[in-house]
């Protein structure tokens, strides 16, 4: 499942190409004058394929490079440089998804859960607002002892296409569960937008409605695209440990 590059400069090749498609990405926005959230730009329909195509840290590093770039062009309020580091984390954590590394995506996913959770200000709060984080921990799980598994097919495209799907599925959900954290946890809902419990409450349940749309689209264009990327590039991109 790790990237195989056949040399370094070609690695370096392919981030510098990937980091400039991120910029492009990020710096369009997908409802002009919308300029905060998971709907500021469309990367976020992009970025778990990035680590599944150059690998956790590359893709990760590449998500970084062009989003900061993406924010710079397409400038929006100053909070939303902390918010962006959400996309980098969702490509690393698709990456290692795609790549069968539970320990750290089940820690890093179970943590930010459990900081929202003993956040006293999220027990005022719907979990209708999460329930996407919350499916998307329950497939992490089952996902993770199914592929384990005689369940788990060994070889052939039936393989790359479940790993795809899961992989952007946890993928953006890391994305989505970390811009709650700095929400949240962090307490920026009143810090930034001076927002109020009551403010947040109203916030969270359109959040249930608004935010699966996104990860819905990001999931057909993410397995549309990934899949002939997976095909056409063989040998960078493999679901074998």
């Amino acid at each position: 499942m790790t990237v195989s590059l056949e040399t370094s400069s070609r690695f370096v090749a392919f981030m510098a190409i990937f980091a400039a498609l991120a910029a492009v990405l990020d710096s369009i926005p997908i409802i002009p004058g919308f300029y905060s959230g998971i709907w500021d730009s469309w990367l976020f329909l992009m970025s778990p394929l990035f680590g599944i195509i150059l690998g956790p840290l590359g893709g990760a590093a590449a998500i970084a490079m062009g989003s900061f770039i993406g924010h710079l062009v397409y400038f929006r309020d100053p909070f939303e440089l902390l918010f962006m580091w959400g996309a980098p984390l969702g490509a690393g954590i698709a990456g290692l998804v795609f790549q069968r590394k539970w320990k750290p995506v089940i820690i890093i996913y179970t943590g930010l859960l459990l900081a929202y959770f003993v956040t006293p200000v999220s027990w005022q709060l719907p979990l209708w607002g999460i329930w996407d984080v919350l499916v998307g921990f329950g497939i992490l799980v089952v996902f993770s002892v199914i592929a384990n598994t005689r369940l788990w097919p060994e070889v052939g495209e039936h393989r790359n296409v479940i790993a795809l799907l899961f992989a952007t599925i946890i993928g953006l959900e890391s994305d989505v569960l970390f811009r709650v954290f700095i929400l949240v946890p962090c307490q920026t809902y009143w810090l930034f937008y001076g927002l109020s419990v009551e403010g947040l409450q109203i916030l969270w349940w359109g959040a249930g409605f608004v935010t699966p749309l996104k990860v819905l689209m990001a999931v057909v264009i993410g397995l549309t695209i990934g899949f002939s990327l997976i095909r056409i590039l063989p040998n960078q991109n493999s679901t074998e440990n």
